[in-house]
């Protein structure tokens, strides 16, 4: 900066220039480029004339105030560099002949070793040499050239938007870079300009549509006396600019907006890296009101609103076509996959633009799970005021209609939570149907393990196991309804059942009729018992031997006979030796499981795909179902819903 006010100081009598050079770190090893160690940087401005040297000289210099100047550039310099070398050519108003002024300013400094030496010729201006380019600094500098003449042209973009900015060249590996053109092709074409008030101060903010490839953020600098100072990234606040933006030619952009006013210039800190704000993210109320400014009301927050405002507006119409697509994509998502959600659609408005643009799927459920349960909040704390409320009401008219309002957004959140539900059996028929196929690689059908899991976990019990996680309305809607289960356990191991038997059923359910008021030492008496058995798809190796109704039977009746203890340890026993029991075994029925079926005197159902029957003397109710009538039998009881929901891929 040092430099552009160097040059205003000389006023326009010749073209002026500034010309920084950057050195590598010497490297012979790597392919990739070495850091930048050394900057030199040279202007044709009026140079270190005295004025300017005993400025320079003075801790906290007030010699550049009006011009933002802190009187601390040169101790920050070596704070990211060792040294800095100065080279001078000047005229002083009472002489006719130039001087020049050399030094080496680093911790050793000591101004009396710097007098100015008259010369017989020589051009006004100044080059500084910047060596010893310390850590971290070193590491954050980029090292591509383009990019570092985009982050000269960020932190100066509101000088080089001056008219009488001077000619400004990089020179690197040999190249030299106008940045005065990368600007004009990149920036300057595509500027504009909007002004607000906040509490009486005025701000500027300028917007700049980059296409330079190496610009992939959209940005908001906040920027002092013509200086970047601090930076935040948009799409932490307009959720819309997480990617690039597309003009109607194909062509991409990334928007930089640059906010500047004298409140942001009087708050800057001395070392410019933020501003000294009460309350920078949100005024405080006590500060509030102590205040004789209204413009310490004025918070970081208050800025970036009336920046986000305005950025949204300048940008509405590439907003408007994301907005346009992200709305077509949720709607496909809501529609196949996720019904629960239609509801959401008629407040689309309200939510689209808290939405990035390319969301993955995840967070797009995540994202609309959200909106759901903040609508259901409010409903929720809207019906207590509309109940509490009620007897205070004199208008019942206008009472009746809030009411028939409130009804109906009610009705809405019940039908997104039985949309959620019937959703999730469509995903766990289709899974199942999956589940008892062939294996395209393999050529086999699945085990019964794997059918077994999607109905209910193997391995477990009802203690272990959440309601969402099973799905015996695949069999019978009944079995939803139980007292305890238990999956794939031996008989001996159940809790609450004392019995030495090591068969498994697949699936064990007792009904038993407990109150909860009785004593515990009371008896409880188990009432009846339920066991499904799960075979291998397709499994075709039964005979007479090996019936698996045979095989139920006698694990129901080892069930009759065991022992149930209560939570203090008590026996409870069936109600009688032969408490109801019923069996459900899930299989395909094969040629040979028909004939052994057919045998055992079972009854087959119309369509041939079920058979049933009472066995006398074990007193048993059982069902032989082939999978394929599970599946489409699950089908039929849910169509109703599905249709309703205009739920896809169903048959």
């Amino acid at each position: 900066m040092n430099a552009f006010q160097a040059i205003q100081d000389a006023g326009s009598k010749h073209e002026h220039s500034i010309v920084i050079e950057c050195e590598r770190e010497a490297d012979l090893v790597s392919d990739d480029l070495a850091p930048f160690v050394r900057f030199t940087v040279r202007d044709t401005g009026v140079g270190f004339n005295d004025a300017n040297f005993d400025s320079f000289n003075t801790a906290f210099s007030e010699y550049k105030y009006e011009r933002g100047g802190k009187g601390l550039g040169r101790i920050m310099w070596l704070v990211a560099f060792d040294r800095a070398e100065i080279d001078s050519v000047f005229v002083e108003s009472d002489t006719s002949h130039p001087w020049r002024r050399t030094f080496t300013f680093d911790t050793a400094y000591d101004p009396d070793q710097a007098p100015p030496v008259a010369i017989d010729a020589g051009a006004p201006g100044t080059t500084v040499t910047l060596s010893g380019f310390k850590s971290p600094y070193r590491k954050e500098c980029p090292r591509a050239v383009e990019a570092l003449a985009q982050r000269l042209i960020e932190h100066f973009i509101l000088v080089l938007l001056r008219p009488d900015c001077p000619k400004i060249e990089l020179r690197a590996d040999g190249q030299r870079h106008s940045v005065n053109a990368i600007f004009r092709d990149y920036y300057q074409a595509n500027a504009s300009e909007t002004m607000f008030s906040l509490s009486g101060a005025d701000f500027t903010l300028h917007g700049f549509k980059i296409t330079s490839p190496r610009a992939n953020k959209h940005r908001l600098i906040y920027a002092a006396n013509s200086r970047g100072v601090l930076t935040e990234n948009l799409d932490d606040h307009i959720p819309n600019l997480s990617t690039k933006l597309i003009e109607d030619d194909g062509s991409q952009f990334v928007y930089l907006a640059i906010v500047q006013g004298q409140y942001l210039d009087q708050k800057v800190n001395n070392y410019r890296t933020d501003f000294d704000i009460s309350g920078a993210e949100s005024a405080d109320a006590d500060n509030v009101q102590l205040s004789l400014i209204p413009s310490e009301t004025i918070s970081k927050a208050d800025i970036r609103t009336e920046c986000v405002a305005a950025i949204n507006e300048a940008l509405s119409h590439y907003i408007q076509a994301l907005n346009d697509a992200k709305i077509e994509r949720i709607y496909r998502y809501v529609k196949d996959e996720a019904p629960q959600y239609k509801p959401l659609m008629r407040y689309k408005d309200n939510f689209i633009n808290k939405i990035p643009p390319n969301v993955a799927k995840i967070d797009l459920e995540m994202a609309l799970h959200r909106e759901l349960h903040q609508r259901e909040v409010e409903i929720k704390r809207e019906s207590s005021k509309m109940i509490t409320g009620a007897e205070k009401i004199e208008d019942y008219d206008a009472y009746r209609q809030r009411l028939s309002d409130f009804i109906e957004r009610y009705s809405e959140l019940g039908t997104a939570a039985l949309a959620h539900h019937v959703m999730h059996r469509k995903i766990i028929i289709d899974f199942l149907e999956k589940a008892i196929s062939i294996n395209e690689k393999t050529g086999k059908y699945p085990l019964e393990q794997v059918v077994h899991n999607i109905i209910f976990p193997m391995r477990s019990t009802d203690r272990e196991t959440l309601y969402s996680q099973q799905n015996l309305w695949i069999i019978d809607e009944r079995l939803t309804f139980h007292t305890y289960i238990a999956s794939d356990k031996q008989i001996n191991t159940f809790e609450g059942i004392e019995n030495d038997s090591a068969r498994r059923p697949d699936i064990a359910i007792f009904d038993r009729k407990i109150t909860f008021s009785e004593p515990v030492e009371d008896a409880s008496p188990l009432n009846s018992v339920v066991v499904v058995e799960f075979k291998k798809p397709q499994r075709d190796d039964y005979s007479d031997e090996k019936n698996p109704i045979l095989q139920v039977f006698d694990q129901i009746n080892e069930i009759r006979a065991g022992l149930v203890l209560n939570d203090a340890g008590r026996p409870i026993r069936p109600a009688n030796s032969m408490i109801p029991a019923f069996a459900y075994v899930i299989c395909d029925i094969t040629p040979k499981l028909d004939k052994v079926l057919k045998n055992s005197d079972a009854t087959p159902t119309p369509d041939g795909l079920a058979y049933y029957g009472y066995h006398r003397n074990h007193q048993i109710y059982y069902e032989v179902i082939d999978y394929g009538k599970i599946v489409s039998d699950a089908k039929k009881r849910n169509r109703i819903f599905f249709e309703r929901l205009s739920i896809n891929s169903l048959n």
